[in-house]
């Protein structure tokens, strides 16, 4: 087995075995916290979240929730998908202030049907690109349900939106979501259709450097063919060869034993 052949089936492994190994993302940068309006209350009620700072990367944002049986690529999404500038920042310079589109209690029925949902929970503002599902930058709150219907935001984020934002007004938040990156704001809720929309952005993202990886795996895989078959062949001339010169002797000496015979 020729030297090209061994090292062209190994590039292929090595490639084949890339392809199949999913990408690790790295981990997001933390911002800093989100605000819950009201602090507490039902899980019925409208809420509004305020962000600490504003995003310094990406141009879309997603609001999720995420905590005991809540888990899952499919689960965790308030609010899909959406672009930066659809909130409107100059409402509120320097912060973000969004009202999630359900409340909780109508999101955790969808999510989490017939699940009694009790413990702390994460709420997380996340920047990303445009047509990506990774999150660059987070602002999170914590949220403790009481498993009665009742929920208490915990730490920073009980902080009233009013001494974070001077002069914020109830209700007023500068948001429209007449331009998400997804389809409206049900779609956007849907756990399953958020689910959908990120796994076509990450194949969408995925396709080029897979594309160029499999092209390249399927050439040296080609190639390796191509060596071992070079190869056998040579085998194959080789032993011909050695057969032809086998046989050439005996052929020699039928002809001198012939000629033997006529003399006499």
């Amino acid at each position: 087995m020729s030297l090209h052949y061994v090292v062209a089936s190994a590039c292929g492994l090595v490639l084949a075995a890339a392809l199949a190994t999913p990408a690790l993302a790295a981990e997001p940068e933390q911002l800093g916290y989100l605000v819950v309006e009201p602090a507490q209350g039902d899980l019925t009620s409208a809420i509004d979240i305020a962000t600490s700072d504003v995003c310094t990367r990406g141009q879309t944002f997603a609001v999720m929730m995420d905590g005991p049986k809540l888990k899952g690529a499919d689960r965790g999404n308030l609010l899909g998908t959406t672009k930066i500038t659809t909130i409107g920042p100059e409402s509120y310079p320097g912060h973000y202030v969004v009202p999630l589109p359900t409340d909780l209690g109508t999101y955790i029925a969808t999510a989490a049907p017939g699940q009694r949902i009790r413990g702390d929970y994460t709420l997380t503002f996340a920047c990303r690109d445009t047509l990506d599902t990774a999150d660059l930058q987070v602002f999170t709150a914590t949220i403790t349900i009481d498993g009665r219907g009742r929920y208490v935001a915990q730490g920073k984020s009980a902080t009233p939106i009013e001494e974070l934002i001077e002069g914020y007004v109830p209700n007023s938040a500068g948001f429209a979501y007449g331009d998400p990156v997804v389809s409206d704001p049900e779609s956007a809720a849907d756990p399953s259709a958020e689910s959908a929309t990120a796994a076509a952005n990450e194949s969408s993202g995925a396709l080029p450097w897979r594309t160029i990886l499999f092209v390249a795996g399927g050439v040296l895989l080609l190639g390796a063919g191509y060596a071992w078959w070079r190869e056998r062949s040579r085998e194959r001339d080789a032993k011909d060869i050695d057969h032809a010169d086998a046989d050439q002797p005996a052929t020699e000496h039928a002809d001198d034993d012939t000629a033997a015979g006529v003399g006499s």
